[in-house]
């Protein structure tokens, strides 16, 4: 039974789930559906929910509630865990107007809009003012919430997506991973020139569209309980407890990115549609850190779908859904076919060997600028000589270049690293799930809703916990780098 304390919370608690309910179906309507000329009209509704979820936190009444909470000893580790949570936002508050974190919300909305307007411009001068001013309010807000303990300002930023994560922790796991990721690449590059790859046919959005959905299909995504659009880039949302939509982007030249894209984004959702009745009765859904939902995105991207047991099945849907002559290929041509490592220009096509290098250039990037060691006017040089350096890439513009990726306009710095970390973990549980399950016969019978139903019962459930909690009670170890050096080792 509940205590008093938690059912005092409870109202409040539905009430902010509503408005963040009301407030994703914006977000997504914005990036997928809203007509050009209606996108401020929707922001601006977007800010004013935004302000009454924020008046919440402010009430004295609740936040008497919230404080009476974390001091009793009754709750359980999952309520604790959304106290402490629902804390972090009162602190903000206590320490930012309400008129400010308005103005902070404004000035990202509008960073937002200005970056979906001018990267297809390649303006990036024009949009500098703009981010300027949005990473002026993030150093602001993370230098209101920064600790004792913690170092740096970037410090923040990364607790505020990996609680009790920090610079130094992740530097002693990029440095070596980036040294070894570029010394292999060239080990691989001269290999590979001595393969020929099969060339990539162009397809139409609408075949393509088809391959979406039966790619959803295959790894048992529901789609009664959730949508595929299209999106600038692509991403997925959780919006309520029976609604976790998926958004793809189409290369006509490269239907690969669509496979991929839609296996990526189809994962997060797998772990949305999957949280447990406890989780979501106790309000702890989404309280799932970034590095944890990309390793099950980045799980289904590469441990399955770049897998040799997923090709036949990756093959076959493709010669269904875009051209017959597909199934003619010879099974090791269409392996290295989605496989073949191209450094490129592109974080969303990356192959899985250089993805990581990707990633790191971005957290290098954002620590630098958030410690005030860069300005946003250095970036694009910044950015350009460390893809020539790492990847062996000359970035030709800015749209292709540092203005690739929604998210510095939206905010996010210190997401970045997750999608790495998310590989470091993913190799780690696939090889704990080999304990008791054949992962490659399951994976080549594509009998992918066991696997589904494995992440359901053995690590969904457990995803409120903080990183280093949860992938204890997963593995049984802590996250140890040196499963996914193996893997790309032997893949490679």
């Amino acid at each position: 039974m509940a205590s008093q304390s938690w059912k005092a919370l409870v109202p409040y608690l539905k009430d902010m789930k509503d408005y963040g309910h009301l407030l994703g179906i914006l977000g997504y309507d914005i990036q997928t559906n809203t007509p050009e000329k209606a996108i401020a009209e929707e922001n601006a509704l977007v800010e004013r929910l935004g302000g009454e979820l924020a008046k919440i936190s402010q009430d004295p009444a609740y936040i008497a509630a919230l404080k009476k909470a974390a001091e009793d000893p009754s709750l359980t580790p999952m309520q604790h865990k959304v106290v402490r949570e629902k804390m972090k936002q009162v602190e903000l508050l206590q320490k930012l107007s309400l008129k400010d974190y308005m103005e902070f919300n404004r000035v990202t909305n509008l960073c937002n809009e200005m970056w979906r307007k001018y990267r297809p411009l390649n303006g990036f001068k024009s949009y500098l003012p703009y981010w300027e001013k949005q990473v002026e309010w993030q150093k602001k807000i993370f230098a209101l919430l920064r600790k004792p303990e913690q170092k740096t300002l970037y410090d923040v930023a990364l607790d505020m997506y990996e609680p009790g994560e920090n610079e130094e922790m992740v530097d002693s796991v990029f440095n070596p991973l980036k040294d070894f990721l570029i010394q292999k690449l060239h080990e691989v590059l001269k290999k590979q020139t001595k393969k020929t790859a099969h060339p990539i046919a162009p397809y139409s959005v609408d075949a393509q569209r088809h391959l979406s959905y039966a790619l959803l299909n295959v790894i048992d995504y529901d789609m009664a309980a959730g949508c595929l659009r299209e999106s600038a880039h692509p991403f997925s949302d959780w919006i309520g407890a029976h609604d976790s939509r998926v958004t793809t982007k189409f290369l006509v030249d490269d239907w690969r990115s669509n496979a991929f894209t839609c296996l990526h984004e189809g994962g997060h959702c797998l772990e949305f549609q999957n949280w447990s009745e406890e989780e979501f009765e106790n309000f702890a859904d989404a309280l799932a850190t970034s590095a944890e939902c990309e390793t099950h995105s980045r799980f289904y991207e590469n441990l399955i779908g770049r897998s040799p047991e997923f090709a036949p099945i990756l093959q076959k849907a493709a010669a269904e859904n875009l051209d017959p002559a597909i199934a003619q290929i010879a099974p090791e041509d269409f392996f290295y076919m989605v496989n073949k490592v191209e450094p490129g220009l592109i974080r969303c096509e990356a192959d899985e060997l250089t993805y990581s290098l990707h990633i790191i250039i971005r957290y290098e990037i954002e620590k630098d600028l958030t410690n005030g060691k860069i300005a946003c006017k250095d970036v694009p040089a910044i950015w350009n000589q460390k893809y020539k350096d790492y990847l062996g890439v000359i970035v030709p513009n800015d749209k292709d270049g540092c203005m690739q990726d929604v998210h510095w306009s939206q905010g996010s710095i210190g997401y970045f690293p997750s999608y790495a970390l998310g590989n470091i973990y993913g190799a780690q549980i696939f090889k704990t799930m080999e304990k008791s399950l054949d992962m490659k016969g399951l994976i080549k019978a594509g009998k992918l809703h066991e696997i589904k139903l494995w992440f359901r019962d053995h690590d969904f459930c457990y995803d409120w916990m903080d990183p280093k909690d949860w992938i204890m009670k997963v593995t049984g170890e802590a996250m140890n780098s040196r499963y996914y050096i193996d893997y790309l080792n032997q893949k490679f």
